[in-house]
């Protein structure tokens, strides 16, 4: 029996960083939002012509942290100052960045990706989520076979 596990398109990427982009306009606020997939590998990026150029790599880090870990980036942050995450997590991968704005994407229950906003600390995390809001309006599901 084959096993599929669903995947992020090109397009819903797109659709997140948007509806992402979207909510920040709201509030005038400048940011950068990623998208990576489960690889790492960046699908989208958007960023503010007012958004400072270290919102790049911060919000790169944050969703590459979120999905390597499936949990939110303000979660682990949280671990490691109550003890229950070891502290050493950030020296794991150069693009590690325990900061609030990371958010792991999932579809069907499977986490597939992640989401990063950088510029405004929790601010980003509020952002990131209204991205995710966008994966409710899309209808489609794209699945690959896993080998």
């Amino acid at each position: 029996m084959k096993e599929y596990i669903p995947l992020l398109s090109s397009e819903m990427a797109r659709n997140i960083v948007n509806a992402a982009s979207v909510e920040a306009q709201k509030d005038q606020l400048a940011v950068c939002i990623t998208v990576v997939d489960r690889s790492g590998q960046t699908l989208a990026v958007l960023m503010d012509h007012q958004a400072g150029v270290h919102t790049i790599r911060a919000s790169y880090k944050k969703a590459y942290t979120a999905n390597s870990q499936n949990k939110e980036t303000a979660v682990i942050a949280k671990g490691i100052k109550d003890g229950s995450i070891p502290e050493d997590i950030r020296y794991l991968d150069e693009n590690i960045l325990v900061r609030d704005g990371g958010v792991p994407i999932y579809i069907n229950d499977v986490a597939v990706d992640g989401i990063g906003v950088g510029a405004h600390g929790n601010e980003d995390v509020r952002i990131a989520k209204a991205g995710l809001k966008a994966l409710d309006t899309i209808n489609q599901e794209v699945f690959i076979e896993r080998q």
